[in-house]
């Protein structure tokens, strides 16, 4: 279910994408967490290295406050 919050979020990746990483952005959902990155993966170590949560905002915030 995508709330309000996760809207906002998302949009607040998409503009820091824009800005810091020439527009690069990435989500994933697993079946057990999200991960989002600035970068694009090129393989499994960098899929290790983007931010993790249990759920796509707490992914999210740890993302933008790494920026």
């Amino acid at each position: 279910m995508t709330t309000d919050e996760d809207c906002e979020l998302l949009k607040a990746l998409v503009e820091m994408a824009d800005i810091k990483s020439d527009g690069h952005l990435t989500v994933m959902k697993f079946t057990t967490n999200w991960r989002v990155s600035f970068l694009t993966p090129g393989d499994r170590d960098d899929i290790h290295k983007m931010h993790e949560g249990k759920t796509f905002g707490e992914a999210a915030r740890k993302a933008l406050d790494q920026v």
